[in-house]
């Protein structure tokens, strides 16, 4: 039996960046369950530091960006981050095995935030004198793999945008088409017609099903910037 995949699923497209996004199914039989709708990932905050967003005339409106939010392709550390510049140290935080494997944890979002708190803290501790310097490192690497990962998820938001586009396009098209072609019952109730009405159906549900999770996907580059924002504070209370 075809199964559709749901918001969560979609959701983890986006976030790896996958290079394209399912294509729809060939059309299922009458009566084929639809998935159910995964969890809603809550929003950060309205309080919450944000980067620097357009203004409202800053750019025409992009075709490729369904989200409320508006778009904001790469994260700037200068928001979050008062610190020393970062410019160097983003180039230079790799080579300590140590340090990458930490950033790999503080990073994921698996873990949870408060014992990423506490793994910042041990670092801190054992870093001596040269405190300030490592734990600047250890925030560049933060901040340059939170950038990436981010920066795939908005590739990824704006590669589903043009697929249901796209998706939208063939349903009106062939919307058309069956009303002109099929003006009769005979013609609807032919195995030609209800193979096509089944096929509009079907694109018609698949479609539907992306756009309720479309909310969902949107959340993705805003719960990775609170991320960003929550461990830049956490390292730089541990600085002198």
């Amino acid at each position: 039996m075809i199964r559709f995949a749901g918001p969560a699923a979609l959701a983890m497209l986006v976030a790896v960046a996958a290079p394209a996004f399912a294509q729809a199914p060939n059309p299922a039989p009458a009566g084929a369950e639809t998935a159910q709708a995964g969890p809603k990932t809550p929003l950060p905050s309205r309080d919450t530091p944000r980067a620097a967003q357009p203004g409202p005339k800053s750019a025409p409106k992009d075709p490729d960006w369904p989200c409320v939010q508006p778009k904001v392709a790469t994260l700037g550390y200068g928001q979050m981050w008062a610190g020393p510049a970062l410019d160097d140290a983003i180039k230079s935080w790799r080579g300590d095995e140590a340090r990458e494997d930490l950033v790999a944890l503080l990073i994921a979002r698996r873990t949870p935030i408060e014992q990423a708190k506490a793994a910042i803290g041990d670092y801190a501790a054992k870093a001596g004198l040269d405190a300030n310097q490592k734990l600047t490192l250890l925030f560049a690497g933060v901040f340059d793999e939170i950038n990436d990962q981010r920066s795939r998820v908005v590739t990824g938001i704006e590669r589903f945008a043009r697929k249901q586009r796209t998706l939208a396009d063939r349903i009106k098209t062939e919307s058309i088409r069956i009303s002109q072609t099929q003006r009769d019952m005979a013609a609807q109730m032919s195995e030609d017609g209800q193979k096509e009405q089944q096929t509009l159906d079907w694109d018609t549900r698949i479609y539907d099903e992306r756009s309720q999770s479309l909310t969902y996907v949107c959340e993705t580059p805003v719960i990775l910037e609170q991320r960003a924002f929550d461990l830049a504070r956490e390292i730089q209370g541990r600085m002198n």
